[in-house]
């Protein structure tokens, strides 16, 4: 529906009515460059929305030898550091088709100085085909920032299961796609309080996998304080392919009790 306006004629004069149209227009043209440039307001620990003005400068590939996911530059454009806690991103083609994804933070929360810069991390749900793209960034405030970007190659899709302290071996957490079986479980270490969190890759029948990876995620959708050998992929182990009905199980120690519930992002390519 579009916008109607109405004029009241009170013995105002043309040069009044013509300078609040003035007005009106620069008015919505400050509103339009502020959503179109990306700015975002930034909710602070649950109270007003910050002042704070993040920018997405920058939209990269991550991940090598074919990109698994992306990396968001934010600048600060504000005079005081901003601060992003919880937030969301999708991903939308220009027919409109939204590419859900995990956002990860590379520090919680993640704290950017005025005029600084910082990142996150955004793992696609599926195949992202090459294309044009917008990526929209939203705070749990409610701003959000979006910014264009060009995919030149294929982005892979992960899968991603939540593990709580009751997911033992006989409950494990399963997912899986047109590659691979995901499986991924806890085990109590009772003389330390602590977890190994558990993982394993299952190609499906036909498939050889050439890379497969695993990443580790708190609570926060950040990186357990604790643990090593995170994020997890092939290289590391020295395997170079993976076919059925053989298998990778590996597992991530120490998790501490408060980093739960957790989340495995797992990704695969032939």
């Amino acid at each position: 529906m579009g916008l109607r306006y109405r004029v009241v004629r009170r013995g105002a004069s043309a040069l009044i009515a013509a300078t609040l149209i003035i007005l009106a227009s620069i008015l919505i043209s400050v509103i339009l460059y502020a959503f179109m440039s990306g700015y975002v307001g930034v909710r602070v620990g649950g109270g007003a929305t910050s002042p704070n003005l993040l920018v997405i400068e920058a939209v990269l590939p991550h991940g090598r030898p074919r990109p698994y996911g992306l990396d968001l530059i934010l600048a600060n454009h504000d005079a005081r550091p901003a601060t992003l806690g919880n937030a969301s991103a999708l991903i939308i083609s220009g027919s409109g088709i939204a590419y859900k994804a995990v956002l990860v933070l590379t520090e919680y929360p993640l704290t950017i100085p005025a005029g600084g810069v910082g990142k996150v991390i955004l793992y696609p749900l599926e195949d992202v085909p090459p294309g044009k793209y917008y990526v929209k960034l939203m705070s749990s405030g409610g701003g959000e920032a979006i910014a264009p970007a060009v995919l030149r190659s294929e982005v892979l899709g992960s899968r991603v299961v939540v593990l709580g302290t009751g997911n033992d071996q006989a409950n494990k957490v399963i997912a899986e796609d047109g590659r691979c079986r995901y499986e991924a479980w806890v085990e109590y270490d009772a003389a330390n309080q602590l977890y190994y969190v558990w993982f394993n890759f299952s190609p499906k029948p036909g498939v050889t996998l050439r890379f497969w990876r695993a990443e580790l995620l708190n609570a926060e959708n950040s990186y357990p304080v604790w643990v090593w050998g995170n994020p997890y992929n092939n290289t590391l182990s020295g395997l170079t392919a993976l076919t059925y009905p053989n298998y990778d199980a590996e597992y991530w120690y120490p998790v501490s009790p408060s980093e739960f519930p957790v989340k495995v992002v797992f990704t695969s390519s032939p």
